[in-house]
């Protein structure tokens, strides 16, 4: 807690899980008390009570194997990823360590298997991945360090940071049949050096060698619509990549799955080459000829990319919140983006007033991927609390960070009202395109208004569009907050 010059408290200050800064620049008339570590709790009936951190049974998927203090190792069993049409359920499994090395060097390695069980459950049918990691940090854990290491990957991956967060993704694919995104395959190794000044901020640069490979629908079993026919996964410019990336994070919210304050920033710029790549922009690009970008004639394409997300949340009144969010980016130089690193915008996520895939950049004929070389977005909501809960009060017990989804506690509800707006186009001199120095004028961005009800672990919520158009109003169901 900061206190900024001239505040004034008339009672007493009491700071658990943290420090008080600024206290002298304060007229605090009562007593001030801090305590740096947490206090785990549950909610009983109106009250809170202590709740200690429970111990893991013997079943648990993380079984640990080293109980010596600050150092750790366990082997996971564990769903990675999201259910989707071309994986099924991912299955992770191997032995990770965190190994104190001395009083300034740590190591933290894992060495994970993955089976791709899409066409059923049964493993001699299962396709398999790995996830090989490694990193020297030097420095203190809790902040203020560096971190050098290595990585090899055989991941499937999704083509696009929405539409949707992984795990509603994940459910949407396994409960209804529908799934709202699309994968490629990355090979690969990579390293990378990650500066830490905080726990709140990172600073990454990371080298890529990658073969980047077109992933097939396979048909996995889902609880609902399991005789529908799964949308097909669209093509890729696959071939080899050589890449480097750079990327910051900046995560100063307050509760990471119900923020009241704070920022969420991350941005990432990538500089890529691409070799012996099979990119087929005649048969889904083409709108007007010669259709072969000339940085494809021999193979090659040399890109360069960004991409950003910020957040801010803030509390307007007791029980009020608002909270913005601008996100986008595309190509910024070079040949034309391959169909992995190119975007769409629509339902459910993040317009949800429109259909899926309203926004593809696919000219007036119908694509099945979204081919847009620059997206931007912007999204506001004002949610108001009604105070009152039900479920049953061990579903409320925390344990950290890793706990952000508490799918049995209803905390709420929240009243929700929000507005998105959003556009996707091609870079370029046509009729339909906008220069690379400019940004499409206001009247070209699609927007809506809704309302919502969110329950915490479940929200329900109507959209419009205000395009002018008859479009009928939307039902949306979002898992956790909509951002």
């Amino acid at each position: 807690m900061t206190f900024e010059r001239g505040a004034t408290v008339v009672g007493d200050v009491t700071v658990i899980g943290g420090t008080i800064n600024g206290a002298d620049d304060a007229d605090i008339r009562g007593e001030i008390r801090s305590y740096r570590d947490p206090l785990r709790y549950r909610r009983y009936g109106d009250e809170i009570v202590y709740a200690p951190q429970r111990e893991l049974p013997r079943y648990a998927q993380r079984v640990a194997f080293d109980a010596r203090e600050r150092s750790r190792s366990d082997f996971l069993v564990a769903m990675g990823g999201t259910y989707n049409r071309v994986e099924g359920a991912p299955i992770h499994f191997g032995p990770r360590i965190d190994e104190r090395l001395n009083d300034g060097m740590r190591l933290r390695a894992s060495l994970i298997g993955i089976v791709r069980s899409g066409r059923d459950f049964a493993l001699r049918t299962g396709d398999f991945g790995y996830r090989v990691n490694g990193e020297l940090m030097f420095g203190s854990t809790r902040g203020g360090n560096l971190g050098l290491g290595a990585r090899a990957i055989d991941l499937v991956q999704s083509t696009e940071p929405w539409p949707l967060k992984d795990y509603e993704s994940g459910w949407a694919a396994f409960l209804l049949h529908k799934d709202y995104r699309d994968y490629y395959r990355r090979e690969g190794f990579a390293v990378y050096a990650a500066l830490r000044p905080s726990n709140d901020f990172t600073l990454q640069a990371e080298g890529r060698e990658e073969q980047h490979h077109q992933i097939d629908v396979r048909d996995p079993w889902t609880l609902f619509r399991s005789d529908q026919v799964w949308r097909a996964n669209p093509a890729i410019s696959g071939g080899e990549y050589r890449s480097l990336v750079g990327s910051l994070r900046l995560d100063t919210r307050n509760d990471r799955a119900a923020p009241t304050s704070g920022l969420f920033v991350t941005a990432e710029y990538e500089l890529g080459r691409g070799r012996n790549v099979d990119h087929p922009y005649g048969q889904v690009t083409c709108l007007a000829a010669p259709c072969n970008a000339p940085g494809l004639e021999d193979g090659r394409l040399d890109y360069q990319r960004v991409f950003f997300d910020a957040r801010t949340y803030l509390r307007v009144t007791p029980a009020g919140r608002l909270n913005l969010r601008v996100a986008g980016g595309g190509w910024v130089g070079g040949d034309p983006l391959p169909l992995q690193r190119r975007m769409a915008l629509g339902a459910p996520d993040p317009l949800p007033g429109y259909g899926f895939r309203d926004q593809t950049c696919g000219g007036s004929t119908p694509v099945l991927q979204g081919l847009c070389e620059r997206v931007l977005v912007a999204q506001a909501e004002f949610r108001t609390h009604l105070g009152f809960e039900f479920g049953p009060d061990w579903a409320n017990d925390w344990g950290g960070d890793e706990i952000d989804y508490e799918p049995f506690h209803v905390s709420g509800p929240d009243i929700v009202v929000f507005a998105d707006a959003g556009r996707g186009w091609l870079v370029g001199n046509a009729a339909d395109q906008v220069e690379a120095d400019k940004l499409p004028a206001l009247s070209d961005f699609r927007a809506d208004l809704g309302l919502g009800i969110d329950f915490g672990p479940i929200g329900f919520y109507l959209a419009r569009a205000l395009d002018g158009g008859d479009r009928p109003v939307t039902f949306t169901v979002r898992m956790g907050r909509r951002f």
